[in-house]
């Protein structure tokens, strides 16, 4: 079995980082026809040759993936998509945001 683990922290409240992981958990179900359903903070999925979690903390997401042995050669790509999903939901804080949107200064020479 092909294994896939990826954590990312956030920085939202653990509702918020719940419902980050609905919108997870759409997507994975309409690109991979997965389905899924909690357990407390845990978020459990699964499709032939799939299964998974998706683990929720006050600061944290965790993605686990077990791949059989015919999905196993698709390892590369569904991490992929699975980290550019997190990504793009995980928003970082006010401040570093703020930061990231102000240009360099220039130094004299």
């Amino acid at each position: 079995m092909a294994d896939i683990s990826i954590k990312r922290v956030h920085h939202s409240t653990l509702a918020d980082a719940k419902k980050m992981a609905e919108k997870i958990a759409a997507k994975l179900e309409k690109d991979y026809q997965l389905k899924s359903s909690w357990a407390g903070d845990e978020l459990n999925f699964t499709r032939s040759g799939v299964n998974g979690t998706l683990g929720v903390t006050a600061k944290e997401l965790k993605i686990d993936v077990k791949l059989g042995f015919l999905m196993a050669a698709f390892k590369g790509p569904i991490g992929d998509a699975i980290e550019k999903n997190l990504d793009s939901l995980i928003k970082p804080p006010a401040a570093e945001s703020a930061a990231a949107k102000k240009p360099a200064v220039k130094a004299k020479k």
